[in-house]
């Protein structure tokens, strides 16, 4: 336990250093939406091009993705992308590891890789690093990538992913997304899954990472709060379980040899992965909050927000609550 915190902390002070230096010379706050940009140029032509992807909206302090046809539900701003720094580093524990596809010798050889949604890039970096033959491509609508840190066997693209997304058929070797679960809706899982199949390798292996809205032995208290989360996801078509629909969702698109298991983690209980993976329930419910009050007005009251999350946080105690991982890897035929 302490090889991982040591190693969480230390890359963390690391990124975070970088982060913020690069916050002080590139502070952007433009609205122009382009389909899909590569940002594996020099950091001078980055932040001369810097409006793209920065398509935002403010809601309540918090920065949000501004652009049309986006659904994604939390924010994308610097507070959000230190939480994904840190969700990382509990899920590679709990995980015991990056990746569940049987790729270790490709990898060490070296392959193309696709990391889809990938935000502020922390499993990207984690890979590109222990992989150094490997080449690592990251996408995500929104320029939230640590450029100035940027490995030399890593770029970026500003993409959707169920869009149109800028590569070759057959170009990647392995396809990698996580949770995704309040970003995209059927029609988006659908067209990225295909989006996947056509760029990946005959024989290349896609791997998703997801969960579902709802968690294992909730108290009434997350049960009414998932239950306004839950619906403001059906009023835009997304699926709140997309956990229980990946076989699917991947058989659907054409994939084969599918793989399939589910990790729990327990939240704020039994151990400190649990205390830890609480914290970034709580602190994903903050940046959530803004969406929440379409569902919930009295969620409006930062106090009474406040209240109530801690309420379910002991909640999450005497239930003895768990949050589920649903991991699925599957190949495109040969």
């Amino acid at each position: 336990m302490s090889i991982f915190f040591n190693a969480f902390l230390n890359f963390f002070k690391k990124v975070k250093a970088k982060k913020n230096k690069t916050r002080r010379n590139s502070h952007h706050e433009s609205v122009d939406n382009r389909s899909c940009t590569n940002t594996s140029h020099t950091s001078n032509h980055i932040l001369s091009n810097a409006s793209e992807g920065r398509n935002f909206q403010f809601i309540d302090g918090r920065r949000f993705n501004g652009d049309n046809g986006v659904d994604y539900l939390l924010p994308n701003d610097n507070d959000e992308a230190d939480r994904l720094h840190q969700q990382h580093w509990i899920i590679r524990y709990v995980f015991q590891g990056n990746y569940h596809a049987p790729l270790k010798d490709q990898l060490e050889k070296g392959i193309a890789v696709l990391d889809a949604g990938c935000g502020p890039a922390t499993w990207t970096f984690d890979m590109a690093e222990s992989y150094p033959n490997s080449q690592f491509t990251g996408i995500d609508v929104s320029f939230v990538f640590p450029e100035a840190i940027r490995p030399p066997n890593v770029d970026f693209h500003i993409c959707n992913v169920s869009k149109e997304i800028p590569f070759a058929d057959d170009s990647f070797d392995y396809f990698h997304q996580r949770l995704l679960v309040f970003a995209l809706t059927k029609e988006q899982w659908q067209n990225a899954l295909k989006n996947a199949y056509r760029v990946l390798k005959p024989g290349g292996f896609i791997e998703l990472v997801e969960t579902n809205a709802n968690c294992y032995h909730m108290g009434p208290e997350m049960a009414a709060m998932q239950k306004v989360l839950t619906d403001l996801m059906t009023m835009r078509t997304m699926l709140p379980n997309p956990g229980f629909l990946l076989e699917e969702l991947l058989s659907e698109a054409g994939f084969i040899n599918f793989n399939f298991q589910t990790v729990h983690i327990p939240i704020n209980h039994t151990s400190k992965v649990g205390e830890l993976w609480w914290k970034d329930l709580m602190h994903g419910y903050e940046g959530i909050r803004p969406m929440l009050v379409l569902g919930n007005p009295a969620f409006e009251d930062i106090k009474y927000y406040e209240d109530y999350v801690e309420r379910i946080s002991q909640e999450c105690i005497q239930y003895k609550t768990d949050f589920v991982f649903y991991i699925a890897y599957a190949q495109k035929p040969f």
